[in-house]
């Protein structure tokens, strides 16, 4: 009997979140196939089997975490002479210390086993086809040239920042059960009073203001979760995303529901700028009951925001955009803005998360009277 043990993939996390598994009680597998896709941070990482044989028994499924010397599968196989045991200890040791520095390369099956064929690692070779990705023929060349196109890498040690990031970021994937929806919200109205009063008002917050007025008619999506107690809140305190150099950071702007829109506008952009600055002695870090990402400055349409522990949802804003509809018989422009709403699923339900977006949007349409 031969055990899978999940080895070390990270020098800082000593647990990782299974993936995919490749096979099945009873499968029979071979020395080298791929048994399971393991996942730390934003790394995926495989692991083959080290003896072939027939899996007897998965001891953690898809969706669950391990921790390091975990045992993730039992391999059944056949009487090994001492020597033999001696060599498997050994190809663990090697496996466990290559996998620090082979990460998993997305790719087609069929082309996934041609480099297997060949005898080719797919992380030394340089993809030509759409936004890099490695085709049949980079596989090929590699070895008919005899040599493989290698990147230069540079490893350096995660700053305290990307610690924190990292080490949030597992904890909400872990623990709680995210799904996003998404919608778009039509803004013609609103960007046309923008534009005959001239306001600098941006949009952003724009729509954290309409966002914290939905929060006051949706507590449970203004809420905390911890364990299994959830804590609704009457004040929303609005954590704004703000991307720079060294990471991102979540200034929170306190009482977000007692201020005007003028007010909120001008808060959040002194919060931006203290934190562009790093002038953080007065800025609080901590304590949001809800959040904000914007990517819409970075082309970004819709995408997964994850949500900042412990609340229960973010909103992610994504880049305003013109469109062309047919309204009575006629093309018409409108301005829309995509918002993506990750929630979750054990405090909120589909139906009153579409319900919070939808509010959202009915707010961005009262606003045109205060802009």
């Amino acid at each position: 009997m031969f055990e899978v043990e999940m080895p070390r993939t990270s020098d800082e996390i000593e647990e990782s979140l299974i993936v995919f598994w490749h096979v099945e009680e009873g499968d029979s597998v071979e020395e080298g196939d791929v048994l399971v896709e393991v996942q730390t941070e934003k790394a995926v990482f495989e692991i083959e089997a080290e003896t072939e044989g027939t899996i007897s028994e998965i001891l953690v499924k898809r969706g669950e975490s391990a921790k390091v010397g975990d045992v993730l599968a039992k391999v059944e196989t056949k009487v090994l002479d001492s020597s033999k045991e001696s060599e498997l200890k050994v190809d663990n040791k090697i496996n466990e210390e290559k996998i620090h520095a082979v990460s998993f390369v997305s790719i087609s099956p069929r082309l996934r086993k041609l480099a297997k064929d060949l005898n080719v690692n797919l992380t030394d070779v340089k993809g030509t086809g759409k936004n890099g990705t490695i085709i049949e023929k980079d596989i090929k060349n590699a070895v008919e040239g005899g040599e493989v196109q290698k990147e230069t890498r540079t490893a350096k040690e995660m700053s305290n920042i990307r610690k924190t990031i990292a080490s949030r970021m597992m904890t909400s994937l872990h623990e709680s059960a995210q799904l996003t929806l998404t919608t778009w919200v039509d803004v013609t109205e609103l960007g046309k009073r923008r534009k005959e009063t001239e306001s600098n008002m941006g949009w952003n917050s724009l729509i954290s203001y309409a966002t914290v007025k939905a929060l006051e008619q949706h507590p449970a999506i203004n809420a905390h979760v911890q364990g299994e107690k959830i804590t609704m809140h009457e004040k929303v305190h609005l954590g704004m995303a703000v991307d720079t150099t060294e990471g991102l950071y979540v200034p929170v702007l306190e009482d977000a529901n007692r201020l005007s829109l003028i007010q909120l506008d001008k808060e959040l952009k002194v919060l931006a700028k203290k934190v562009a600055s790093k002038n953080l002695s007065d800025v609080a870090l901590k304590g949001s009951t809800f959040t904000v990402t914007n990517l819409g400055k970075f082309g970004i349409e819709f995408f997964t925001p994850i949500i900042n522990p412990p609340e229960a949802c973010i909103l992610g804003v994504g880049k305003i955009e013109p469109y062309l509809v047919l309204e009575d018989g006629e093309v018409v422009q409108i301005e829309r803005i995509p918002l993506s709403l990750t929630f979750d699923h054990r405090v909120v339900d589909g139906a009153p998360a579409a319900k919070f977006l939808q509010t959202i949007a009915d707010q961005c349409q009262s606003l045109v009277k205060e802009v």
